[in-house]
């Protein structure tokens, strides 16, 4: 039976060349002697450029044991987190800042909660949690829904708010909306320029179609959400 990454046909050429996007890098701790968890780190892409950034007290956990054993081959602390009670008893309030990019969609809707709150007991009390899900709202819309059979929910600005809040986390802060940061001063006015057109657009046609966004929720149309909350 193939493994995720094989049946998806992501292998570590997948992540050659791969860069900290700026969202994260320009929110990582000051401090690079800190422990920091990446929660669901497949071949260890993140972790890697986190070591070339010089953090040294990082780790990182899966449930694959082909992505397991790559990771370790490449000098990097990665444990199998299967067994997520006893993963989190292990860690128990010690990491500074954790990193869940691309990994709670894949939890069933009744599971999503009680994952939080799991992470949340890994953090220390100032720490940080950094999560990117796919964004139900955005242009391409339903397809990661179905692009990644083993994807269970997508979220919109409002849902993740909602799982973050119940699980206890607290200043929940939406990361780079417009997707502008790393970007030129040219690339950036263009595209905030086109993104003013695209917003103005939908509304026009939600109120044709009476149709609207809940007021509440913050509107984000890029194909991920990224979110920090404190614990």
């Amino acid at each position: 039976m193939s493994s995720y990454f094989e049946a998806r046909k992501i292998s570590p050429k997948f992540y050659k060349n791969y860069k900290l996007p700026s969202y994260l890098s320009n929110r990582l701790p000051k401090d690079k002697s800190l422990p920091i968890l990446d929660f669901g780190c497949g071949f260890g892409q993140t972790l890697l450029a986190l070591r070339d950034l010089g953090y040294g007290n990082i780790i990182g956990c899966d449930i694959d044991d082909e992505a397991i054993k790559y990771c370790i081959s490449q000098g990097l602390k990665v444990e199998n987190c299967s067994n997520l009670d006893e993963f989190v008893n292990k860690y128990e309030n010690h990491f500074d800042f954790i990193i869940m990019s691309h990994v709670l969609e894949h939890f069933s809707k009744k599971e999503i909660i009680s994952t939080l709150i799991k992470l949340r007991k890994m953090l220390k009390e100032d720490g940080e949690l950094m999560i990117m899900v796919p964004n139900a709202q955005s242009n391409t819309g339903a397809y990661w829904a179905y692009e990644d059979f083993t994807h269970t929910t997508l979220f919109t600005s409002g849902s993740i708010y909602y799982v973050l809040k119940i699980a206890g986390f607290s200043k929940i802060e939406f990361i780079d909306v417009e997707c502008l940061e790393g970007l030129t001063f040219v690339k950036r006015y263009l595209k905030k320029l086109l993104l003013s057109i695209y917003k103005v657009n939908l509304h026009f046609w939600n109120r044709v179609t009476s149709s609207s966004f809940h007021k509440p929720s913050s509107e984000i149309f890029s194909f991920e959400i990224k979110v920090k909350a404190r614990k």
